[in-house]
């Protein structure tokens, strides 16, 4: 009888035991190298500026799709707009994908006028756009907001909206 070689298995605990040792290891080799890794804080500053090219890009994309009639490429940019917006916590960025909303529900609606979903998705981008510049005691984001929702024409949110940029 042939002797089989054993084959290496990793259990759960061998496993992550080697992932900590690697994770230990390029910190350390960056240490002696001089170079400090990031901090939570120095990456979290870099984010805004990554974050805005990142949504610019996919704005410009959405854009482009609607003028070649391709609202399925649209929505998705539109979409992943919206996460980057999402996660980058700026009122600006979410007014931003609000109205880029509208401008695919502007170019999706039927010949009758009738609109799409997507002034849903706007009003919905505003109101987290509206919460993120109360957030932030913006009252240039508030009053952006308040504007967007009269040309929404949700007035009710709009009056709501410029009564919290007086308080």
């Amino acid at each position: 009888m042939i002797a089989q070689p054993r084959r290496m298995e990793w259990s759960g605990l061998s496993l992550s035991i080697a992932v900590v040792l690697a994770m230990g290891s390029i910190a350390l080799a960056s240490l002696v190298a001089g170079r400090a890794p990031l901090s939570a804080d120095r990456a979290f500053e870099a984010l805004p500026a990554v974050a805005e090219r990142t949504l610019s890009m996919h704005l410009a994309s959405m854009d482009e799709a609607i003028a070649r009639n391709d609202p399925s490429r649209a929505v998705f940019e539109w979409r992943d707009a919206y996460g980057v917006a999402l996660r980058s916590r700026r009122w600006d960025a979410m007014a931003a994908v609000g109205d880029a909303a509208l401008r695919i529900d502007t170019a999706t609606s039927a010949p009758t006028g009738h609109p799409t979903g997507f002034r849903a998705e706007a009003r919905q981008a505003y109101l987290k756009a509206l919460l993120d510049a109360r957030a932030a005691g913006s009252l240039e984001g508030i009053e952006r907001i308040a504007a967007s929702f009269a040309a929404l024409g949700d007035t009710h949110m709009a009056a709501q909206a410029r009564a919290l940029a007086k308080r």
